[in-house]
């Protein structure tokens, strides 16, 4: 057996333990890249977000069908063999600051009665809708399920397959909200003091074509009041975001207030996150 020279021996030491150190080195860095891969994260509250701005159109499209024509257009088509009503929110085909975005194209509602109406069933698609330069697809669908054990109008939220194209790839979401209406049925018309309490679970991919799923841990509290002078309506609560390769998230909401105040967890640090 022929031996190696000490000096080859002891470089063959050194590449071994240079070859431990980088692949230490290695798990580390994948380790932090998994807690710094955040695209899920905004990703979802970006459609969140969206979704959230969509609902105000339809609250802000029955009230103003009930006491003004401003604008956009509002269209209201009567079916009256179906009990079926159609009211389309017409954009325009440029772009329409509303709202705090800007809009363009058409949202279509179905409903067969107002939405406050125990009963109330509004089913929600959209024909060349954007918003803020990103197309909208899919299908919500709120359902009025009357007065809880507290005395409050719950909603049941549906969102089917909504996506939204943005410039960098597409966002898609699935799932089921139970909204709880805490304050602002006595003034259904000014429905700016509404708050809603929210919980429910989704399933989405991210633009990078990576799916996650979303469980809110503690009731989001959606603050209409917000609407005056913030973008931001959600003020509380957290949810529990999966990334399909990475590990778990929470999203805090922080602890009251319109001040888009958002931070992300993953294992030990915590990161804040902007909403565009």
């Amino acid at each position: 057996m022929k031996k190696i020279p000490r000096p080859a021996k002891f470089i063959n030491i050194l590449l071994a333990s240079a070859i431990l150190i980088f692949s230490c080195k290695d798990e580390n860095t994948l380790e932090n890249l998994n807690q710094r891969n955040l695209q899920a994260s905004q990703d979802y509250l970006l459609i969140e977000k969206t979704i959230v701005d969509i609902e105000r159109e339809i609250e802000h499209a029955f009230i103003s069908t009930q006491t003004t024509k401003d604008l956009p257009n509002y269209i209201s088509l009567n079916n009256d063999t179906s009990n079926q009503d159609t009211l389309i929110i017409n954009f325009g085909d440029e772009n329409f600051l509303h709202l705090g975005h800007i809009k363009r194209g058409e949202i279509n509602i179905i409903y067969n009665q107002f939405l406050y109406n125990s009963g109330a069933i509004i089913n929600t698609t959209f024909t060349d809708f954007y918003i803020n330069n990103n197309l909208v697809q899919g299908t919500i669908t709120l359902e009025n399920n009357g007065f809880n054990e507290n005395s409050n109008l719950e909603f049941k939220l549906s969102v089917n397959n909504l996506s939204l194209n943005t410039e960098n790839g597409i966002i898609n979401l699935t799932g089921e909200y139970s909204k709880e209406l805490k304050n602002g049925y006595s003034t259904q018309y000014d429905y700016i003091d509404n708050l809603y309490h929210v919980i429910g679970s989704a399933e989405g991919n991210s633009v990078n074509n990576n799916s996650f799923s979303v469980v809110i841990t503690d009731p989001l509290k959606y603050d209409l009041s917000c609407f005056e002078y913030s973008s931001c309506i959600i003020s509380q609560g957290m949810v529990s975001i999966s990334p399909s390769i990475y590990s778990e998230r929470t999203l805090d909401y922080g602890e009251g207030g319109c001040n888009c105040d958002i931070s992300v967890s993953a294992g030990d640090e915590t990161y804040p996150l902007i909403i565009n």
